[in-house]
């Protein structure tokens, strides 16, 4: 039976999902028309302009899907990963959304052995933020599968979801005090909060009324915050007990995308644990932990946080208040 503090843990990353997003150090530029580049080109295109870099490499080199080790290949990978926000100068390379730029080819069948082997190889004495980004993403690049140049899921900020949630409020005539109440765990189940969750879902491309909560994106969105195969089983299974219901389109929003993704309903993803474990790229001995940068359960009150949580914990749950207070 898994105790109160396993469950803290796990509401986590939901609250970083649905409230907060997740917060980038990295600040690029986006595309020049305000709007969030969402594929591997756009990427490309932008950072080649605004670190400026020769039109004339583009078509030489970069196009052809060449990225030598030189300086300015190695920010242009940088910046790539920044705007695709599958890179992060102080957590490294976020595999989940890298991963959706690559498709292994059918016979390959060591392209995750590589893939793990390459990256395991990156000493820790390379420290300069656009080597070690430039290194990192030849592992995908070079031993993963061929690249797709189609859009795909680029996680949200914790910029863009505030925004988001402020246009949720502002749709439904909600009181600025709603945001106070959901920071301080309190999520009833009333029609303006079904109503609400409903909207960050569809706002953030993470929930659709057709389809339900897209679980692939809440993985890449929680940024790999639990064992992937286990995260998959237990949201697929509830979410489909769910949806056999009959529901208003809040109430089944509301009944997926919060309730499904509790710590009653996913009590596994927190536990801490050495073992072999199976990953996206291959299988190895690791230990198994809450991820450092999960921000706080918002289901119990601050003072039972405190006496709960450790320290780190406690510390992500001062940066929710600061995001919630517009402390950016």
């Amino acid at each position: 039976m898994y105790s109160n503090r396993t469950g803290l843990l796990v509401l986590a990353w939901l609250a970083r999902v649905m409230l907060v997003g997740v917060a980038d150090a990295n600040t690029l530029p986006v595309s020049n028309n305000c709007t969030t580049v969402t594929t591997f080109d756009e990427a490309l295109q932008e950072c080649a302009t605004q670190l400026g870099i020769a039109p004339e490499r583009l078509d030489q080199e970069y196009n052809l899907l060449l990225y030598p080790a030189d300086r300015d290949s190695m920010c242009l990978v940088r910046c790539i990963g920044v705007l695709l926000r599958f890179w992060n100068d102080t957590t490294g390379l976020r595999e989940a959304t890298i991963r959706q730029y690559y498709e292994p080819a059918p016979e390959d069948q060591c392209y995750r052995n590589r893939t793990r082997q390459c990256l395991d190889a990156l000493e820790p004495s390379v420290t300069d933020v656009c080597e070690r980004a430039h290194r990192s993403f030849l592992c995908y690049h070079q031993q993963y599968g061929y690249l797709k140049r189609v859009d795909r899921y680029v996680p949200k900020t914790a910029l863009e979801m505030k925004q988001i949630q402020q246009d949720c409020l502002d749709v439904f005539g909600l009181e600025a005090s709603r945001l106070a109440q959901y920071q301080d765990g309190q999520f009833p189940d009333d029609p303006e909060t079904q109503c609400f969750v409903r909207c960050v879902g569809l706002k953030t491309g993470l929930y659709t009324d057709r389809h339900g909560p897209n679980v692939e994106r809440l993985y890449i969105q929680c940024e790999s915050c639990a064992d992937e195969a286990v995260f998959r089983a237990r949201a697929n299974e509830c979410i489909a007990a769910q949806q056999r219901h009959k529901l208003s389109k809040c109430t089944a929003a509301y009944r997926t995308l919060y309730q499904c993704f509790r710590d009653d309903q996913l009590d596994l993803y927190a536990r801490t644990t050495t073992a072999t474990v199976t990953t996206s790229i291959g299988t190895r001995s690791t230990t198994t932990k809450t991820p450092p940068n999960v921000i706080p359960a918002l289901s119990v009150r601050k003072s039972e946080l405190k006496k709960k949580q450790s320290s780190d914990a406690w510390q992500l749950e001062i940066i929710l208040e600061g995001l919630y207070g517009q402390k950016y």
